[in-house]
């Protein structure tokens, strides 16, 4: 007992002495943000999660780049941070690799440095990332158990190379293969919306017979490229997280199952989730070593918090309709929390 609170008192006071230092700068870089809803949900978080961090006694200064998909640019960026001295750099990288020499520059720089969403490939990092081929398993049966086996369907994937992308594919083939489905058409929409309406568009035109649309978000577009072409439904669609298409489809399936659909939280919080980690990893605490899913790359994978079809909306429609149209379902963890679900006690 007396050593437990010996051990608590100090980790107080470790905790009081970072609180009561000077201002903590926190770099957030980004891919891409403009024209991005999950994207600018993340930003916001973060925001929101600095602003939050004031309760605990931090003073967490926050400043936002921006490479928009320029590799080049996004290099320079992360030089310029580390060189300006941020104490925590939180990166939603365009690439899972060639960064390596500058987190090694950061690490000399005593930079904590966190990958968000977008799994990096190494183990001199720590990766905070959304199970994305929980997700992404989790819509592709769904569809497939709705379908029946065999049956015909359109896939649309996103960007080819990034890590997200690939644990979604390898979820989808995973049960492509399971259910023996027959894939009529496959592309990729870049998570461009105006990109996945337009591939719907063409899909239509050309008269390919399909029983179900699996999709790697962008539901909301593909379903407009449906009705503005006047075409039937699918027997089933998934899946998405977008808050637009969940209202499409709460308001379309209101009073009967009129299209099949499976809607699953992919919270953009996962980046002030990785400052909750950075500011506990500053205030000297120390990671578990049985949270990460991979250990391979040390990445903590965030699960999604809910998921409803037409089976169980009702608990979701008024939450879900409050929303603004444009916009992604969110959540994240506090200080406390992150401490209590990453780190040693």
């Amino acid at each position: 007992m007396k050593k437990t609170l010996v051990f608590l008192l100090a980790a107080a006071l470790l905790l009081c002495s970072f609180a009561s230092a000077e201002t903590i700068r926190v770099a957030s870089h980004n891919a891409v943000v403009e024209g991005n809803a999950y994207r600018s949900e993340y930003e916001l978080d973060i925001q929101n999660a600095a602003a939050a961090a004031a309760e605990y006694g931090y003073d967490v200064s926050y400043a936002s780049f921006v490479a928009n998909k320029d590799p080049s640019l996004e290099s320079q960026m992360l030089e310029q941070s580390i060189n300006e001295g941020y104490d925590i750099i939180l990166i939603d990288p365009i690439s899972p690799t060639g960064l390596d020499p500058i987190i090694e520059k950061a690490k000399d720089a005593g930079i904590i440095w966190l990958n968000c969403d977008c799994e990096y490939y190494s183990d001199e990092v720590i990766n905070v990332c959304l199970d994305q081929y929980q997700w992404a398993y989790d819509g592709a049966k769904y569809l497939a158990e709705k379908l029946g086996k065999g049956a015909k369907i359109v896939v649309f994937d996103a960007i080819d190379g990034n890590a997200a992308n690939e644990q979604r594919e390898r979820a989808f083939n995973d049960i492509i293969e399971e259910y023996d489905l027959e894939v009529v058409k496959r592309v990729n929409h870049n998570w461009d919306a105006a990109l996945a309406q337009q591939l719907m568009t063409e899909i239509i035109n050309s008269g390919v017979e399909y029983d179900g649309i699996l999709c790697s978000n962008q539901a909301f577009f593909i379903l407009n490229a449906l009705d503005e072409a006047g075409a039937a439904y699918p027997k089933a669609i998934a899946l998405d997280d977008h808050t637009g298409w969940a209202q499409n489809m709460l308001t379309l399936n209101a009073e009967e199952e009129v299209l099949p659909y499976l809607f699953i939280s992919n919270t953009p919080g996962v980046g002030a989730i990785a400052l909750n980690i950075g500011l506990n990893m500053l205030a000297g605490y120390e990671l578990r070593d049985d949270i990460f899913g991979n250990p391979d790359y040390n990445s903590i994978y965030v699960a999604s918090t809910f998921q409803f079809s037409y089976e169980n909306q009702e608990e979701y429609r008024d939450y879900m309709m409050a929303l603004d149209t444009n916009n992604k379902a969110t959540f994240w963890y506090t200080i406390d929390e992150c401490r209590e679900l990453y780190f040693k006690s």
